[in-house]
């Protein structure tokens, strides 16, 4: 039997794109360090990751490094309210608007999945894919997907803010006029 679904992927990036998480992600960690009296955290602000703050920082044994994640990680729950949809969650109301046009939905994302997941249900998100793939940091988030999944990058529309993450779709085999650049 034929599947009656079209062949395209619609492929959003959460962070950013579909939910705008970078101040609640900065909020959470300097609500974390300060607690802890780590001070000038000013400076860290460009850091992505809980373990990259950490690691400039230095002299944190693992396990404190740990205790610190999993504190931000509840500080960020916490404040979810403080964030808002991102400018491609009107692009997510039309594709599953029109769904017949669509293989699959996916969320593909470089965060936690816990903090993804959490991130989605606050906003009323967590049934809108058929599929979420939490990259969490292990390289290349497009070229990972379309290595291990069944999609053709030919084939699937992408809904990026980031332009390093714009190139890498690119460079994964999506089609330029297909990424669609958003916020």
């Amino acid at each position: 039997m034929k599947n009656s679904k079209g062949n395209l992927v619609a492929l959003f990036d959460l962070d950013g794109t579909l939910v705008e998480t970078d101040a609640v992600n900065s909020a959470a960690y300097r609500r974390v360090l300060a607690r802890e009296g780590i001070k000038n955290i000013d400076r860290l602000a460009g850091r992505i990751s809980m373990r990259s703050i950490l690691t400039s920082i230095g002299g944190i044994s693992k396990a404190d490094a740990c205790a610190l994640s999993r504190a931000k990680s509840e500080e960020y729950v916490r404040l979810l309210w403080n964030s808002d949809l991102g400018p491609a969650a009107e692009a997510l109301r039309m594709v599953l608007a029109s769904r017949e046009q669509f293989s699959k939905v996916v969320l593909l994302t470089d965060g936690q999945e816990q903090r993804a997941l959490e991130t989605l249900r606050y906003h009323g998100l967590d049934r809108c894919f058929d599929e979420i793939v939490c990259n969490a940091g292990d390289g290349d988030k497009y070229l990972n997907y379309f290595r291990s999944h069944d999609a053709n990058p030919a084939v699937t529309i992408v809904w990026e803010n980031d332009n390093k993450e714009i190139q890498s779709a690119i460079t994964a085999g999506v089609k330029t006029s297909n990424v669609k650049k958003v916020g």
